[in-house]
């Protein structure tokens, strides 16, 4: 057997825990040798989640959710630009930034969290950009919802920079280099 094609099993040795309108949200993580998480709770489907502001994905029941950035330019500067959308079935999923911390999550464009984040998951050696948030959650959502807000959120983070901040950061970019 090839080593290439050789399954390798990876425990995820860290948990945290999320609240929800079905009980407790269970997120297990692991730092090394590469950041992934799992989001599970009671009646929810399972999500994997490989959390990256710009290059995360999200995977439900095995299949990977499609997601796009509301735009992939460097130069897109405004919060706006920065609006994760996934598509699950017949319903479209928005997280979409409101502040530098704040951001709302929408199902089929009706709002179904609000997500708080804090100025910490935009450390230096941060690597999952939402696993501090806290989500409020409006009546009426089914587990699926809930699993898919939670997803997102600890995928992309809560939260965008703005214009002014987006130039200042590259500004050290091209400093730095």
């Amino acid at each position: 057997m090839s080593i290439f094609s050789k399954r390798i099993t990876v425990r995820l040795s860290q948990h945290r825990t999320a609240d929800s309108p079905f009980g407790p949200i269970r997120i297990s993580y692991d730092r090394w040798p590469s950041v992934i998480a799992l989001v599970q709770g009671p009646g929810m489907p399972p999500i994997t989640v490989r959390p990256d502001r710009e290059h995360g994905w999200i995977k439900v029941d095995g299949q990977v959710v499609p997601t796009r950035r509301g735009s992939d330019s460097r130069w897109a500067l405004r919060r706006r630009t920065r609006t994760r959308t996934a598509v699950v079935g017949e319903r479209t999923y928005e997280l979409q930034p409101t502040s530098l911390c704040r951001a709302r999550l929408l199902r089929n464009g009706t709002p179904i969290a609000e997500a708080h984040g804090a100025l910490s998951s935009y450390g230096l050696f941060r690597t999952i950009p939402g696993i501090d948030a806290r989500l409020i959650w409006s009546p009426g959502l089914d587990p699926y919802d809930v699993a898919i807000g939670q997803a997102m959120v600890v995928a992309f983070g809560a939260g965008a920079p703005g214009a002014l901040a987006s130039l200042v950061a590259f500004g050290f970019d091209l400093a730095g280099s």
